[in-house]
């Protein structure tokens, strides 16, 4: 009896260090994976523009502070409102080999029917900064202001022409779209011209084919200082610092309304929680840069970064807010 009594004391110690090892096994195995080839970062738009430019200065910080161990490329897949660049990831499912830059864009425009994946077709990586946008004539444009431009449009919404990229339904067409929307403009009139990248629509904007472009800050930059364009109004909750301190937000000239769009990384469905770790690492660590910081400062991003986690929990309650949003303008499947 008492041989019994040992033997299932025994048994009974075994199965509780086995219990206690299962999980630190399992954080060991999850601490193993790191890339053993090229990584590659896909920018789902031509180059130029905040999206291509992300992608770029995600891959110099990951190599020059040596956060990954293998040389990290950008590949710009534009085309199909983002959807050559997914289906592009998606041939690599539980390859942790392949990220993607997320954009606003990922969630609306499945609900516009536009591409066939949501955000769940893919794995969340990470959340890195907000986005707001600027509405950009060129100098010698009449338009002076954002009330002058939203006055036009009232009266006439296809008075102007207005460039954006890389889709309708992206970051710098719903954007634009909430705010003009509140200016008490038809906003299913406007006339819009979709351009592949950032890059494309200055180019279009400066020849003097578009009157208008709605884009992020940061692209515009050199083209501001150079004197060639003014930004009239961002979308912005205050005044962006720097070169557009002076440019005044869409609500101080009368729209009640301000929006952004944000940038993130996506990996291809079904990896591991092993690759999931090795990039929560790779990110957490780059966003504590100084390079980073500089980055963020420099294109008017604001830092909110979020690890795999997070970042599924914000896309799961964006799409949910973008659903209801883009439905009462019409744009929803």
């Amino acid at each position: 009896m008492r041989r019994r009594f040992e033997i299932a004391s025994m048994a009974a110690n075994i199965l509780f260090l086995i219990g206690c090892i299962a999980p630190l096994a399992c954080s060991a195995a999850a601490a193993e994976w790191k890339p053993e080839r090229g990584v590659e970062i896909v920018a789902p738009s031509g180059p130029g523009g905040s999206t291509d430019r992300t992608a770029r200065v995600v891959a110099r910080i990951l190599m020059e502070r040596k956060l990954v161990d293998v040389p990290v490329t950008v590949v710009n897949k534009p085309g199909g409102s983002g959807t050559i660049g997914l289906n592009y990831i998606n041939q690599h499912a539980g390859d942790g080999h392949y990220l993607i830059v997320a954009t606003t864009a990922s969630i609306s425009n499945h609900i516009m029917g536009l591409i066939p994946y949501d955000h769940n077709n893919f794995t969340s990586v990470a959340m890195l900064f907000d986005e707001y946008l600027g509405v950009n004539v060129k100098t010698d444009s009449p338009i002076k202001n954002g009330r002058e431009f939203a006055d036009i449009l009232r009266k006439d919404p296809e008075a102007l022409s207005i460039g954006i990229s890389t889709s309708v339904g992206g970051a710098n067409h719903t954007t634009l779209m909430i705010c003009l929307r509140a200016a008490g403009i038809n906003i299913r009139k406007l006339k819009t011209v979709v351009f592949p990248g950032g890059a494309a629509s200055i180019t279009a904007l400066l020849g003097g084919h578009v009157s208008s472009i709605n884009t992020a800050p940061g692209n515009v930059v050199e083209h501001f200082r150079a004197g060639q364009l003014r930004t009239i109004a961002v979308s912005s909750p205050k005044r962006l610092g720097g070169l557009f301190a002076q440019v005044p937000t869409w609500r101080e000239q009368g729209v009640n309304a301000d929006s952004g769009s944000w940038r993130g990384m996506l990996g291809a469905k079904g990896m591991t929680p092993a690759q999931i770790a090795y990039w929560d690492r790779a990110f957490g660590a780059l966003v504590k840069t100084d390079d980073w910081k500089k980055e963020l400062e420099e294109n008017y991003w604001e830092n909110v970064y979020a690890d795999s986690r997070g970042t599924k929990k914000r896309l799961d309650e964006e799409y949910a807010e973008f659903k209801a949003m883009l439905g009462e303008l019409g744009y929803a499947k």
